[in-house]
């Protein structure tokens, strides 16, 4: 694409994301999304076939979004118990600063149809990055031997529901309270003699 086409994209999908995230998968159209972005809807199609292909961009962005909060603070060198937590505190903040982003992510994935049809890009170096994480957990017996996807969804969710409390002001916005959500997760997603021994040192 050119400079002033690559614009017009990712205005679009900045759109398509605010859109998404305030009138929710019922309320979205492409006419909704164009007349936010200030482009003719004629126009939206150029860059994307479909609704379909427009909500498969927003589920990669948000997505890449939350990897990169999730990995902006892991070196290769720290043991995977320690990039788990690391990455934790990386998406509680990535939560309360991108609430759309956190929004359009748990509408897409909780649509079953739709859910089917989400893929991540195979060349995202930052999602790659948390994929290569839990899988070596589990090939390591650290992380309990289940399906990847129970894995994100253990850190992502509770952090997800926990950053929104902290914004509507129902639970505090302090190291203690974050460190008691991390608990909860490594202790659904750990293996029971590993979580144990975290506890113990911690």
């Amino acid at each position: 694409m050119k400079v002033k086409d690559e614009q017009k994209y990712d205005r679009l999908l900045q759109a398509a994301v605010h859109v998404l995230a305030t009138v929710g998968l019922a309320g979205f159209s492409t006419t909704k999304v164009a007349k936010q972005a200030g482009i003719p809807q004629s126009n939206l199609y150029i860059y994307f076939k479909n609704k379909q292909a427009l909500l498969l961009a927003v589920f990669r962005l948000a997505v890449h979004a939350e990897s990169v909060a999730a990995t902006a603070s892991l070196k290769t060198e720290m043991a995977v118990i320690d990039q788990l937590t690391a990455s934790i505190q990386g998406i509680y903040r990535f939560a309360l600063d991108q609430p759309e982003f956190v929004t359009v992510i748990q509408l897409l994935l909780d649509d079953g149809q739709l859910k089917a049809k989400l893929s991540m890009k195979s060349n995202d170096p930052a999602n790659q990055q948390i994929q290569r994480l839990l899988r070596t957990g589990v090939e390591r017996q650290i992380l309990r031997s289940v399906d990847l996807n129970f894995h994100r969804y253990f850190l992502t969710r509770p952090v997800f529901h926990f950053a929104q409390g902290v914004r509507a002001g129902l639970y505090a916005d302090t190291p203690a309270e974050l460190a008691t959500v991390t608990t909860m997760i490594m202790a659904a997603v750990l293996q029971p003699a590993v979580y144990q021994e975290w506890v113990r040192i911690k």
